[in-house]
């Protein structure tokens, strides 16, 4: 389906035709992943931001069946009822669309039918790119979030685990309970804990994991495979190369970013290059694949971007260009890094 379908849609600016079509393919659950993306685009896309006080879902979703029962009433009028959008929310418990006449979307949902967390209300937030976030859970358990971040979390915790979902960069402040350990699921490894402080660099789309462990014990699960990690450790895991590193490093350059600060040690200038990238909101193309393997160290606070690529020019034997754009006027967001 397409996004710009969906989004007419949410804006009831689609035909009944085209709204019989929609909502056929919104019930099918073959289609959850490319809706849940779908929708993340469009929060994206808004310039609308969740601030202030928690919004008063309950409220929410009272508007959405309004709406909703009024849309099928009107249906009904012209022909025999088509499947219904409701069943979306049966199916997956709760999406709230908030508003239904905004671009923007917020959605909290309650996955897996078999799962014993079947019966408990999950959040989900994403984080646009530029920006980060803060976040306290019921445990007190405290997260802050990287830009272009998923993270889905239960309003309160229950059963013998503490778990999360996270598609993107996390820094955790877990609340120590032994009996009842804390788990980080991602795509590529699971993080096991019972009180710590540490940071995951984990976007699934890089393939590429990046655990580094600041405080305590955690232990990183992966198929039949665990590996444990003592503060001052970093464990990256290239998943296209099946690759894993661990090494000793200065744990608290990974969490800089909390503060508003990249700091780069030794590190390779391919992952260094996609950390930049997200940071600036910007696409950076390697047009040499050698020079990926260039050591780049160096500390960016409040650099702009130029200044920042003029200082790695200075560091490493490379240089960087502009995508031209056919536009004079477009914003010129992708850069090419040469070998000088």
């Amino acid at each position: 389906m397409d996004y710009h379908d969906i989004k007419r849609y949410l804006e009831r600016k689609t035909s009944v035709a085209e709204s019989e079509q929609i909502r056929n393919w919104l019930i099918d659950p073959g289609n959850d992943a490319e809706l849940r993306q779908i929708l993340g685009e469009i929060w994206t896309n808004s310039e609308i931001r969740l601030k202030g006080q928690e919004p008063d879902f309950n409220r929410m979703l009272d508007q959405v069946h309004h709406q909703i029962n009024n849309q099928q009433i009107h249906q009904l009028k012209q022909k025999a009822s088509a499947p219904s959008f409701y069943r979306l929310f049966s199916r997956v418990a709760a999406i709230l669309v908030i508003p239904l006449l905004l671009i923007s979307v917020y959605f909290y949902f309650n996955p897996g039918r078999n799962s014993k967390l079947a019966s408990v209300t999950f959040r989900e937030i994403y984080t646009k790119p530029g920006t980060r976030t803060q976040i306290d859970l019921s445990d007190g358990t405290r997260v802050w979030l990287n830009d272009g971040t998923s993270f889905r979390y239960p309003e309160s915790f229950s059963g013998d685990k503490r778990e999360v979902f996270v598609d993107g960069e996390a820094y955790f402040e877990v609340k120590s309970n032994p009996a009842n350990p804390f788990v980080v699921n991602n795509p590529m490894m699971n993080t096991v804990v019972t009180g710590t402080h540490f940071n995951l660099n984990a976007y699934s789309a890089d393939k590429y994991f990046e655990a580094t462990l600041l405080e305590g014990k955690i232990s990183l699960e992966r198929k039949n495979q665990t590996l444990k990690m003592n503060p001052g450790e970093q464990v990256q895991f290239d998943s296209q190369l099946e690759e894993i590193v661990q090494k000793t490093v200065e744990p608290q350059n990974s969490s800089a970013w909390v503060e508003g600060r990249l700091i780069f040690k030794d590190e390779k200038l391919g992952t260094a290059i996609r950390k930049l990238a997200r940071w600036y909101n910007v696409e950076i193309v390697l047009s040499n694949p050698e020079i990926s393997n260039y050591l780049l160290t160096g500390t960016f606070q409040d650099e702009k971007l130029d200044q920042t690529l003029n200082l790695i020019s200075l560091a490493l034997p490379v240089s960087f260009e502009f995508k031209k754009a056919n536009n004079p006027t477009e914003i010129q967001r992708t850069i090419y890094m040469r070998k000088k």
